[in-house]
């Protein structure tokens, strides 16, 4: 009950910033219509459970592979002790100013968790690892090893924080099913929204001219409830290693298809 409570707080305060942030008449959203969408059993999934695998991947993507999160702002690998350790000043600032002290909580969470994985794959500690937040949300890892770019992206929905790190521009996109009855139209308009999101987000990062022509893709991601989750990438996806998701990718992917 007592997370339950806090997903409720949680989306009622994202919904209170939603209706209050002004729109833009000059801002352009990049068009999706050439994007291929796939389901998420198209590429070739590994699926692990935090409890058994916690959350370690000890080396950057390779290119055409992607490294997925799902963790509850109730994460237990991200206590109060490491929380202080881990994050900067300026993030354990951010997150005591917070109006809403549970969103607060969920960007310690996210970013304490973000640390820990990428310390894995860069082979140091939590605290070590460079974060840099640039604006419109874009974070900016810097891979110590220098062997080859790191791209990561962290997306919220509730309680859930989604965490994906690749070699190639990526984004999330996250879109909330509301309640009561919808059709398929209704759906699929939703996943769309989230593939248009995860594209715009994606494209915030500079792109670099060895890489060639962008190869947009959207990795349809297994959410909890009604949540349409869709990974933009603007390379091919061959192989995706994804850490806490409890059912089935096929099963999901039999459910988006039908």
């Amino acid at each position: 009950m007592r997370i339950a409570n806090r997903e409720l707080r949680i989306a009622n305060c994202e919904l209170r910033i939603a209706n209050r942030a002004p729109r833009s008449r000059s801002t352009r959203t990049p068009a999706t219509d050439r994007m291929s969408i796939h389901l998420a059993a198209d590429a070739a999934w590994h699926h692990s459970d935090l409890a058994k695998a916690r959350v370690r991947v000890h080396a950057p993507p390779a290119p055409g592979e992607v490294c997925l999160w799902l963790v509850p702002s109730e994460f237990r690998f991200a206590s109060a002790s490491n929380i202080g350790s881990w994050l900067s000043v300026a993030e354990r600032k951010r997150a005591r100013l917070h109006p809403n002290s549970a969103l607060g909580r969920r960007f310690s969470v996210a970013r304490a968790t973000l640390r820990l994985v990428l310390s894995h794959m860069f082979d140091c500690a939590p605290n070590d690892v460079t974060v840099e937040d640039e604006p419109d949300e874009r974070i900016v890892v810097t891979n110590p090893r220098g062997d080859g770019a790191i791209h990561v992206d962290v997306a919220y929905s509730g309680i859930w924080i989604v965490i994906a790190v690749a070699s190639a521009r990526i984004g999330l996109g996250v879109a909330v099913e509301p309640a009561g009855p919808h059709d398929v139209d209704a759906r699929n308009a939703l996943w769309s929204e989230a593939a248009r999101i995860g594209r715009a987000r994606a494209e915030r990062s500079e792109a670099r001219a060895a890489d060639g022509p962008p190869q947009w893709q959207g990795l349809t991601l297994p959410m909890p409830g009604g949540i349409c989750g869709v990974l933009a990438v603007d390379r091919a996806v061959a192989h995706v290693k994804a850490f806490g998701w409890e059912r089935s990718l096929e099963a999901e992917g039999r459910a988006l298809a039908s």
